[in-house]
């Protein structure tokens, strides 16, 4: 697939076209910036939206797009994902991974035991956590922060871990 998911419109906000986004990006400045290029998968098929505006509300990025500025204009927006192009990702340092690259990696901790799998990037005040559905049907909270993991290997779909008591 050449498109990335960075979020689902979830919603209206008000009369004059603007839309409640619930956003998986990375880089949602970025990506919601004014004159940016989206992909709504609407009916089965991508179509091209150009951004207006972005602002934030509660747990919501709110954007306008196509200069559209009624509600009714919209509705048949509301449950699509939005896409971003493959193309559209800009290069990041050794050290840095977009969300979608490490959903579906392996987690071991550093003696190789498996502890589970990347479901998902979930961005918290405090920072990203890796929620990993772990084999016996539970899933495990692990900070992406360099005290506990320990590498990722992007070519073994592998990352590594140090787990402290209570983690898992």
């Amino acid at each position: 697939m050449d498109y990335v998911y960075v979020g689902t419109i979830v919603g209206t906000h008000g009369i004059r076209g603007e839309v409640k986004v619930r956003s998986n990006s990375d880089f949602k400045a970025e990506r919601f910036r004014k004159n940016n290029t989206l992909y709504v998968r609407r009916q089965g098929e991508m179509v091209e939206i150009v951004i207006d505006s972005h602002r934030t509300h509660k747990d919501f990025d709110l954007i306008t797009f196509n200069h559209l500025t009624n509600i009714n204009d919209v509705l048949d927006y509301v449950n699509c994902d939005l896409y971003i192009h493959k193309d559209q990702l800009r290069k990041l340092a050794a050290d840095e991974y977009y969300y979608h690259e490490l959903v579906g990696l392996t987690v071991c901790d550093e003696d190789g035991i498996k502890i589970g799998v990347v479901a998902d990037v979930t961005e918290y005040p405090q920072g990203a956590m890796l929620v990993v559905d772990k084999p016996d049907g539970g899933q495990a909270l692990i900070p992406f922060v360099s005290a506990f993991v320990k590498s990722v290997d992007l070519e073994k779909r592998l990352i590594t871990i140090t787990p402290i008591e209570g983690l898992l």
